[in-house]
C-alpha cells in the first residue's frame, strides 16, 4: 500500500461529512477538520510473500472547536456516531477503495488536542487498513 494514495482516498471518502482534510504539515486548519496521522506501525507480509500488508492503527484526528464549547461537543458527537450522514465510521467503511483492500474503524476516543497552538475538542479514530504488499 502507498500511504499517499490511501490518504488521498480517505480524503475523498470523508468529503460527504463536511470535514476538511488539510495537506500534511499545514500550520493552520479551519474546523471541522480531519488530520490523518502516520500509522502507529506497519505489519508486512501478512500473507505469503508480499501478498498483504496491514496498518493496524492509522490515527485520524477530527478537530471541531474549542474544548469547552457546547457546539463542539454536539459536532464531535455527530462524527463519532456509528451511523448517520456525518458518521466517520459509516462513511469510511461504505467507501469502495482502490488504494487498499479494506478500511475498518476499529475504535475511537475523545480528547483535547492542540494543533498549531490552538486547542480543539477532538475525536481520534483508529483505522485498521489492509492492502496489497508493495
Amino acid at each position: 500500500m502507498d500511504l499517499e494514495d490511501v490518504v488521498a482516498e480517505l480524503t475523498t471518502a470523508l468529503a460527504p461529512t463536511g470535514l476538511r482534510v488539510p495537506p500534511w504539515g499545514v500550520e493552520r486548519i479551519t474546523p471541522p477538520a480531519a488530520v490523518i496521522a502516520l500509522p502507529e506501525r506497519i505489519d508486512y507480509d501478512s500473507t505469503y510473500g508480499r501478498g498483504s500488508d496491514r496498518w493496524p492503527d492509522l490515527p485520524l484526528v477530527v478537530l471541531v472547536g474549542k474544548p469547552e464549547a457546547r457546539t463542539s461537543r454536539k459536532a464531535v458527537a455527530a462524527y463519532a456516531d456509528g451511523s448517520g450522514p456525518k458518521s466517520v465510521k459509516a462513511t469510511l467503511e461504505a467507501h469502495t477503495y482502490t488504494s487498499c483492500d479494506s478500511v475498518r474503524v476499529a475504535w475511537a476516543e475523545f480528547d483535547n488536542a492542540r494543533y498549531a497552538g490552538t486547542d480543539y475538542l477532538a475525536c481520534i479514530f483508529h483505522l485498521d487498513i489492509t492492502g496489497k504488499g508493495a
